[in-house]
């Protein structure tokens, strides 16, 4: 049998998969606003309550964060995949995983294995997007982070400080959206396209996997998207 629809495989744990994956990216938006918090303060960053506010929102939700979304990803991790398999066994899909081992190696590789499984599952099962302005939220993530961080580095060793924080926190906001993005955007030219079929696990994959150098990859990933994209269906 061919490719199949999640139309064909209807399974909430598959969107629970997407979710995990992508709640780093969030967190990592944490930190952007709370840079941009710290620099609104300027010099009275660390004075007072609204100083202590800042830097709290900038280092201690982004830590706590991190702490919760790491606890909830290990222990969910291994019931989505193990249900998510386990529909796509009983499916009529070429592709026969053992939800079993993918539960076990969920514990132990958890982010490993989602990104593992959103790759494959999309070789076999094709999902559905039917907007197609999500290239423009790629081509935003490939252009601002580098150009926002540079110009917050520039800001911050010519002594202003509070700007320059306030450019790096943009700069890290508009590199969260892009894993989303280039992940929509990759389904939408799979189902436009005749000649070009990427995988969005693949760009989904290099989205999250890349998210702390984004600034620096993000601009030579989504260049080499935005020009295949163009290639495949003629429009930007």
């Amino acid at each position: 049998m061919g490719m199949v629809t999640v139309n064909d495989v209807d399974s909430r744990s598959y969107r629970a998969v997407e979710i995990l994956l992508l709640l780093p990216t969030l967190l990592f938006g944490f930190l952007g606003l709370g840079l941009i918090i710290v620099g609104i303060g300027g010099e009275n960053v660390g004075n007072g309550p609204v100083g202590l506010a800042s830097i709290f929102g900038t280092f201690g939700i982004w830590y706590l964060g991190g702490i919760v979304v790491t606890l909830i990803s290990w222990l969910v991790t291994p019931v989505v995949l193990y249900f998510d398999t386990k529909t796509l066994q009983d499916a009529d899909v070429d592709w026969d995983p053992n939800p079993v081992l993918y539960a076990v190696a969920g514990f132990f590789l958890g982010y490993l294995m989602k990104l593992h499984h959103l790759y494959k599952r999309h070789q076999y099962v094709v999902d559905w997007v039917d907007r197609d302005w999500w290239w423009t939220v790629v081509a935003i993530g490939a252009v601002l982070p580098p150009v926002c961080l540079a110009l917050g580095g520039v800001l911050v060793s010519s002594g202003s400080v509070g700007i320059g924080l306030v450019s790096i926190g943009v700069g890290i906001l508009t590199a969260v959206p892009f894993s989303v993005a280039i992940y929509r955007d990759a389904t939408y030219v799979r189902l436009q396209s005749g000649t070009w079929q990427p995988n969005p696990g693949n760009y989904v994959n290099l989205g999250v996997f890349f998210l702390i150098p984004g600034p620096i990859v993000y601009p030579i990933i989504g260049c080499y998207y935005l020009f295949r994209r163009h290639r495949a269906i003629g429009t930007l």
